[in-house]
């Protein structure tokens, strides 16, 4: 039986736990004065993001990921590095039912990030079309307490999983084991009310690890290193993974 992985943030810590044609995808602003409902807004959002969603199947683990770059050559996956480190290939799943062979490539040594590549002449074979996710390029000091996040990813199936959140820290360095210096971590909550314009609701779950959080925008904020088992989670910021 293969294995979620996740982790679970806890006391400051976080543990493990087993458990085509190429574009990018983002918004530049939202909906504001243009007659469209919150509602339709969160469901185009989903589907203009979901191409850059994907699930992994890393040794015995499964978790999910998201496209970081495209060129002609090579499609480049970013996902946690705790999930990736557990073999030297790994199986991406993405929102067509095609699966690829990625290599991974890159465990990133300050942060938990690692990274995998596998041929973009594979996409063209099968008629696929992925998008690459966008970066936001702004700072902890732009990010206001409180404001939406989405974390978007594949528990139980390649994504599937969108949840609406909200930010309560930019950023606060904790200490994880296997790293000597504290790791800064971007820390969200998951919305648990019902609201009929906000997206599916639900905790950060197994098979999560490795997902984007995103801005409303459908900007990039950062990849989901874990939750809380409730309704915390925490993200490596992108800023940490781009510098």
């Amino acid at each position: 039986m293969r294995k979620n992985i996740t982790a679970v943030i806890l006391f400051g810590a976080i543990l493990c736990a087993v458990g085509g044609m190429l574009t990018r995808c983002g918004r530049s602003g939202g909906a504001a004065g243009s007659g469209v409902t919150a509602a339709e807004e969160y469901s185009a959002l989903r589907q203009e993001l979901r191409p850059c969603i994907l699930q992994i199947f890393c040794g015995d683990y499964r978790g999910s990921g998201v496209i970081w770059e495209v060129t002609d050559e090579e499609v480049t996956v970013a996902s946690s590095a705790h999930l990736l480190q557990n073999g030297e290939t790994c199986r991406v799943l993405c929102h067509a039912g095609a699966y690829y062979e990625a290599k991974v490539e890159r465990i990133l040594e300050n942060c938990d990030i690692g990274f995998a590549v596998f041929p973009a002449d594979t996409l063209k074979e099968d008629g696929v079309e992925l998008t690459a996710v966008i970066p936001s390029e702004r700072t902890t000091g732009e990010l206001v307490q409180g404001e939406e996040l989405l974390v978007y990813g594949s528990g139980e199936n390649v994504a599937e999983d969108f949840v609406n959140g909200y930010l309560t820290e930019a950023e606060r360095s904790v200490q994880i084991d296997g790293y000597p210096d504290a790791q800064p971590l971007l820390f969200g909550g998951i919305v648990r009310e019902a609201d009929p314009g906000s997206g599916d609701k639900g905790p950060v779950d197994a098979g999560m690890s490795g997902s984007g959080v995103f801005d409303r925008s459908g900007k990039l904020l950062g990849i989901l290193a874990g939750g809380d088992g409730g309704s915390g989670f925490a993200a490596v910021p992108v800023w940490r993974i781009v510098e």
